[in-house]
């Protein structure tokens, strides 16, 4: 016998099943029946809340993101320094390596146009980066320079860690960036950390 959720009970178990999967299997592995299924429901069930792949997958992708933004950034940025989120964000995603890993996998399958996530992701990389522009612009003498630079260096990390996952070299190559960001640039305030 199914089990009775409220539908909002409901939406969130699909998401955080449709997580799991992903997590552990990769993208590739993610499918409207096998969800279904994990949630002890039909696949036209699960239909009538996510119609389709790409509505569950951007449902995904956005519940992860509000999760990692509060976890990371602080409501009020105004006592953070640049320093301080890096050493956040580093910190979290060193936690949940596998997860990261599978997710920085999907972003790179999603660099194809044709990939159901590619807009996502694209409008979500912006999105997520001009967060940071309070914090950028208070810090740094040339804050588009810096949210430039700090896209790029993630960016690249991010994939020579798919390439290498060895999690020691993941969290020194963190600081290395952190380092070249706080004194590569020229900064407007002391160098915080």
């Amino acid at each position: 016998m199914a089990r009775r959720l409220t539908p909002e009970a409901r939406r969130a178990e699909i998401v955080e099943t449709a997580h799991q999967v992903i997590a552990e299997k990769g993208y590739r592995s993610l499918s409207l029946r096998a969800v279904a299924t994990r949630c002890g429901m039909s696949a036209p069930g699960l239909m009538y809340y996510f119609p389709d792949m790409q509505s569950l997958l951007e449902a995904v992708l956005e519940h992860r993101d509000e999760v990692d933004i509060a976890a990371i950034v602080p409501e009020d940025l105004g006592e953070q320094s640049f320093a301080d989120l890096i050493d956040a964000a580093a910190a979290y995603y060193v936690e949940r390596v596998d997860d990261q890993r599978s997710f920085d996998a999907l972003e790179a399958e999603a660099l194809d146009p044709n990939h159901p996530a590619h807009s996502w992701f694209a409008a979500r990389n912006a999105r997520n980066i001009e967060l940071l522009r309070p914090v950028i612009e208070r810090e740094f003498a040339d804050p588009d320079t810096a949210m430039r630079m700090l896209r790029y260096l993630f960016d690249g990390l991010r994939l020579n860690w798919l390439r290498n996952p060895d999690t020691r070299a993941l969290f020194e190559d963190v600081h290395a960036v952190r380092s070249f960001l706080l004194n590569g640039l020229e900064r407007k305030v002391p160098a915080a950390g």
